[in-house]
């Protein structure tokens, strides 16, 4: 069940980078790495102001989750920006799905905010990306689970 979520989240986030209209400014997909892994989509409303999607796999579970990010230039580095943000997700576990060291013994969901900080290197020959941040999270209802230790490293193609 968990990888049915994780490939309908993929083709879910396939299907918005395709069908993203290109304006002004910039979306991006990708792949994250971590202690979840999986895949990323980012859609710019302004030059400071985004959204990303991230669905990825952990503990024997699938997670989606959806932020509002602010991104600003860092140092005087042509391409490097620090961002920051909040958003909310939701885990989809089954009964083999690890958690805090107990065996979850039925299918289940759990809903949560986040936040994230990070920094990202735009490339500005190629049309590539890379970032990395941080990413904690605590589950609200279905399990009461904090999320300290999640992070990544992704790398985007933009559009």
């Amino acid at each position: 069940m968990t990888k049915s979520i994780f490939l309908m989240s993929v083709i879910v986030l396939t299907a918005s980078a395709s069908s993203a209209q290109r304006g002004m400014l910039d979306n991006a997909v990708g792949i994250r790495a971590g202690l979840g892994s999986g895949v990323t989509f980012q859609h710019f409303t302004s030059n400071r102001n985004a959204f990303e999607m991230i669905a990825y796999q952990r503990f024997g579970a699938a997670n989606l989750t959806v932020l509002a990010q602010a991104h600003e230039q860092m140092f005087d580095v042509r391409g490097l920006r620090y961002f920051y943000g909040a958003g909310a997700h939701v885990w989809v576990f089954n009964k083999n799905s690890v958690l805090q060291d107990n065996i979850l013994r039925e299918n289940s969901f759990a809903l949560g905010i986040d936040a994230i900080v990070g920094m990202a290197y735009y490339l500005h020959s190629i049309p590539l990306q890379f970032s990395v941040d941080w990413k904690p999270g605590i589950n609200l209802y279905g399990s009461h689970y904090i999320e300290w230790d999640s992070g990544g490293i992704s790398a985007r193609y933009r559009f």
